[in-house]
């Protein structure tokens, strides 16, 4: 697949599967069905939101297994 990055971190897939479902957002068997399967093949997704929130990523827990990112951090530009 063309312009596919292989070597997204497991909070990056994450991200990246959030931010394309906005407000619909995603369902904890997405986190952890293999890859081979079309999900991300993360077992310990918890960890991986954990991180996300502590880079200032807001993602709620809507209902038991279904996280909705609400909110993202601005991100800061380094010119030198």
């Amino acid at each position: 697949m063309e312009g596919y990055k292989e070597d997204l971190t497991q909070e990056e897939r994450i991200l990246v599967l959030l931010k394309s479902r906005g407000r619909d957002g995603a369902f904890v068997y997405e986190f952890m069905t293999p890859r081979t399967r079309g999900g991300l093949g993360i077992a310990q997704y918890n960890a991986r939101i954990w991180g996300l929130r502590q880079k200032g990523y807001v993602i709620e827990n809507k209902e038991p297994g279904h996280f909705v990112l609400t909110y993202e951090p601005r991100r800061q530009i380094e010119l030198f």
